[in-house]
């Protein structure tokens, strides 16, 4: 049984030419991923943002072109949809390999990013593409995708190809697609690409980059030394970067928490703003909404921040939340957070210790075993 259903759709072409003025310098594929249950829900509402904003005809990111303003308020209403999106940004310029030239090649070299991610997240996925080139093609892709990034054959999971005139849930991928191309794309960057991320932001389940290299150029470039060290931030991303890496292939449910909680952090890091916390809360709804599921703030704290720390990983917190440390004083927000926590908690082991002891003339120590002898030493 399907548990999830995805629509996908591409912006992009796959010349790898970059002296032609119609070659994209980025290929991106967007995947809206909802709920089975939520898809009558979702399609009512992005059709009434298609009749609202046009009319009779689909629902086009070539439409809203360079008219920031209408761009923004067609994504304000997009993102009332229940859906959640998947998104992978490719530089095309790193492409070096003579086979992607060709049209087949390329696309399965694409799809293969992506798909592979959706698949080990959601094993009974079913996807439903975009059309493109010719029938030979598509059929040939669906036996690649069948082959390569469906897991085995007792999950559910299924891939097809619709046209988009036929179903809006892949106009709103179009529409995004198109939307995030403006934010990354050499040809048709905007100025706007700002707002454009921070209206996709709630949504964004994940935002995957080829290749995972550090470009903060969506990050304010306002922030002075107290606020940004950028040996610190590449250390931070450096080493998150390494562990997202490392659990990829990982199908453990506590691994992908914490992947998507890490890869949320590195998102929010790289492309909103390096310097805010992002609460409990917020991180929890964002591994709820890739599970379907509800966590508990113990299990993220035990399972999912707890190992990312004891795997190395540099997560500073303090009452406002969690991030990756971009400072000296995210650092000691850390120590200073984790102080108010430690201190108490040695303070009432020495009372306990201290009545004890006089209780029982010095007979019983808590504290007098091997295992306690980092603690006792803290304590004297």
């Amino acid at each position: 049984m399907h548990n999830h259903i995805a629509f996908l759709d591409e912006w992009g072409n796959n010349g790898l030419d970059f002296t032609k003025k119609q070659v994209s310098t980025h290929f991106i594929v967007v995947t809206l991923v909802l709920p089975k249950d939520k898809k009558d829900e979702a399609e009512r509402i992005i059709e009434a943002v298609r009749k609202q904003f046009f009319q009779t005809g689909p629902i086009k990111s070539s439409k809203a072109e360079d008219d920031a303003k209408r761009r923004r308020a067609i994504l304000s209403a997009l993102v009332e949809a229940p859906f959640q999106i998947f998104a992978l940004v490719v530089d095309k310029r790193q492409l070096t390999s003579e086979g992607l030239h060709y049209k087949g090649s390329f696309y399965k070299f694409l799809h293969g990013l992506a798909d592979r991610e959706l698949y080990r997240t959601f094993p009974n996925l079913e996807l439903v593409a975009d059309m493109h080139g010719s029938e030979t093609f598509m059929d040939g892709f669906v036996k690649y995708v069948q082959a390569n990034h469906i897991p085995n054959l007792f999950n559910q999971a299924s891939f097809g190809f619709v046209n988009d005139h036929g179903s809006v849930l892949v106009q709103a991928a179009d529409f995004i697609a198109g939307t995030l191309a403006r934010c990354y794309d050499e040809t048709v960057i905007s100025d706007q690409r700002q707002s454009f991320i921070e209206l996709l932001r709630p949504k964004l389940l994940t935002l995957k980059f080829w290749p995972d290299v550090f470009a903060p150029s969506l990050v304010k470039a306002t922030l002075n030394q107290t606020q940004y060290n950028p040996v610190l931030a590449d250390l931070s991303v450096n080493l998150a970067q390494d562990f997202v890496h490392r659990k990829l292939s990982s199908r453990s449910p506590q691994d992908v928490d914490q992947h998507t909680c890490l890869s949320y952090l590195l998102f929010h890091f790289r492309h909103i703003d390096p310097t805010r916390y992002i609460s409990s809360r917020e991180l929890i709804r964002h591994i709820e909404s890739r599970r379907n599921a509800t966590v508990s703030l113990h299990y993220f704290q035990t399972k999912v921040i707890a190992p990312l720390r004891d795997a190395g990983v540099l997560i500073a917190s303090s009452t406002k939340g969690y991030k990756l440390p971009a400072s000296e004083r995210d650092l000691y927000d850390f120590v200073n957070h984790s102080n108010t926590i430690i201190q108490p908690l040695l303070s009432r082991i020495n009372k306990c210790r201290d009545q004890i002891r006089l209780a029982t003339d010095g007979a019983i120590d808590i504290l007098e075993r091997t295992e306690y002898d980092s603690l006792r030493r803290m304590i004297d």
